[in-house]
């Protein structure tokens, strides 16, 4: 089964957004750094999904790889959602069925540990925004939306992810059975917003 993984966040200056997003409520966990794209992250675990804070941290090395360009293009004119993407436990079965690669990825955390994960479409999807990207992540446990936080607005979830596709048609052939409370808007194709539900009502984030 595909359920919805992850909100991206795509910023110019990393701390200062974390800091934005801890202000209304929400732990904000510090990710690290993806080796050798010049890119690092900070994390808002919601349980079955999670909100990612993407930026540039080098902008050498990021120049120089396919995925650290597209964030530096998407966030040029300011900070926004960049993709999303679908977790799934059959990476490879879906990679085949689009015509995609499944690629290694990796990011280490500050305290030194290495997680490792499968992504399908990564680049395709940070160009588009509105199609989703695939993960798989090698080890389930270290999935980062159930890391143990304690937020002060107890957020349930994600109450709908607004995306505005530029190819309906191809949007729906990736979504396939996926479990995911979109909103179908019209407009410059791209992510639009995302609400949470949380105990003092909807949270609409950016």
């Amino acid at each position: 089964m595909l359920t919805l993984s992850q909100i991206v966040y795509g910023v110019r200056d990393l701390d200062a957004a974390a800091q934005r997003i801890a202000a209304l409520g929400l732990t904000v966990v510090e990710g690290g750094r993806h080796p050798g794209l010049g890119t690092a992250n900070y994390i808002v675990p919601l349980g079955e999904s999670y909100f990612e804070i993407l930026g540039v941290v080098n902008r050498q090395e990021a120049e120089r790889n396919p995925f650290g360009r597209a964030l530096l293009e998407q966030i040029a004119a300011g900070d926004r959602l960049v993709c999303w993407s679908l977790r799934t436990d059959a990476i490879e079965a879906i990679a085949s069925k689009l015509g995609l690669t499944a690629e290694k990825r990796s990011r280490r955390r500050p305290d030194g540990t290495l997680l490792t994960w499968r992504a399908a479409g990564l680049s395709l999807a940070l160009q588009m925004g509105w199609l989703p990207f695939f993960m798989q992540w090698d080890d389930p446990a270290n999935y980062p939306g159930i890391l143990p936080v304690q937020h002060a607005i107890e957020p349930r979830g994600v109450a709908w992810l607004e995306v505005h596709p530029g190819d309906p048609a191809q949007l729906q052939r990736w979504l396939g059975d996926a479990q995911v409370p979109l909103r179908i808007g019209n407009g410059p194709p791209g992510v639009q917003r995302v609400g949470l539900s949380t105990e003092r009502g909807l949270l609409i984030l950016p």
